[in-house]
């Protein structure tokens, strides 16, 4: 359950920061499409070559940057959409390219090229690399043939074309490597901080049972063994009444403490069965009721609302009821047993407890109550 629950932690940081990344990328070729090549377009507006086919390509492509980016911010590019859209963008690119005046492919009213190349880092940001690679590769080469065709393609041209496409391409590839690279980076530091977590969990939880453990023992030290050496010495006589009494405290606290850590959908009320059954084999008729969603209950307050139970039930003589009643305001445990008047219940803490004997019928009425909410 550990390791699963790990593995979702992991998984989980590692998508909100690729959800991270993707809404950076939308945000740059949003601005960078509508932004500057809408200026790129209004300022060269006459020059275009018909001027319906550069509008046209111009809302194409973003039509293509709303259903990329819709589909990549919800995880659902598959890679054949993601392949479908980029060549649509790049098939759009070479109608935009084609309005250019003649020479214009890079210039200051050529906008296609480089936003097809964030197109296609847009579109391939989760595809294998060579991928994108290959899509800007296709752009370049749209670019290098309509200079060719033009005759465009002289040495002033070819050195503007390897300085455009250092700076285009080659930003566009660095982005998307760094991303990956980032992407990784965090993925990786994700599992080692998870896996720190996991050392610390599980120290934590050793030193607790270590704790827990230690506390039996000294409970054991310190009210069992000196019971058990009194009558292995002969100490105590084994027929004496404060004996067997202090007998059955024992056996009912001991048998409270192995089942306090027991995982049941209502500890409090499989701690008091425990104390119950240990009053039955003294053939004492014990009765357990409850009413209302029991809350969850610390360690501490279950040991502390049982003690009374206990100590009653381990002096009845025929017969006790067990009562738990929760409500909104409190916990209540109380029980009803014909214990003799000389049964002494002490206050096991600090909750709120009242204690009431009815000498007449010979019963003995111990409540105790823990307050689930403060009273105002």
């Amino acid at each position: 359950m550990g390791t699963l629950t790990a593995g979702v932690a992991k998984g989980m940081v590692a998508t909100r920061f690729a959800k991270a990344v993707n809404i950076g990328l939308v945000v740059i070729v949003g601005v960078w499409h509508l932004g500057l090549d809408t200026l790129l377009m209004l300022r060269g507006w006459r020059e275009y070559e018909p001027q319906s086919a550069a509008a046209g390509s111009w809302l194409a492509l973003a039509v293509i940057q709303t259903v990329g980016s819709i589909l990549l911010l919800r995880s659902a590019l598959s890679g054949h959409t993601a392949r479908l859209l980029a060549g649509a963008a790049l098939a759009t690119g070479v109608v935009a390219t084609a309005t250019y005046p003649a020479g214009g492919m890079i210039s200051d009213v050529s906008w296609a090229w480089n936003t097809v190349g964030w197109f296609g880092v847009l579109l391939l940001i989760q595809r294998p690399l060579w991928e994108l690679v290959a899509l800007l590769g296709a752009n370049t080469a749209v670019t290098i043939g309509f200079l060719v065709g033009g005759g465009a393609l002289d040495q002033v041209m070819v050195a503007r074309l390897l300085a455009v496409i250092y700076t285009t391409a080659g930003v566009q590839l660095t982005f998307a490597y760094l991303a990956r690279q980032l992407n990784d980076g965090a993925r990786e530091a994700t599992e080692i901080a998870s896996g720190q977590a996991e050392r610390l969990a599980r120290t934590t939880a050793d030193e607790t049972v270590h704790a827990e453990r230690r506390r039996r023992y000294e409970y054991l030290r310190s009210r069992v063994e000196p019971l058990l050496r009194g009558l292995a010495e002969r100490q105590l006589d084994p027929g004496d009444t404060v004996v067997r009494h202090r007998a059955a405290v024992e056996a009912a606290r001991l048998r409270r403490l192995f089942v306090e850590t027991d995982d049941t959908p209502h500890p409090l009320l499989h701690e008091l069965r425990a104390c119950a059954d240990v009053a039955e084999r003294r053939g004492v008729r014990v009765t357990l009721l409850s009413y209302g969603d029991l809350p969850d209950l610390p360690t501490s307050t279950r040991r502390e609302l049982a003690e009374g139970a206990l100590l009653v039930l381990a002096t009845a003589v025929t017969r006790a009821r067990v009562t738990v009643v929760t409500t909104p305001e409190d916990v209540v445990v109380s029980v009803v047993a014909d214990a003799p008047p000389k049964t002494l219940v002490e206050s096991p803490g600090p909750l709120t407890v009242s204690a009431v004997y009815d000498q007449e019928e010979d019963q003995l009425w111990w409540e105790t109550r823990w307050p689930v909410r403060p009273a105002p």
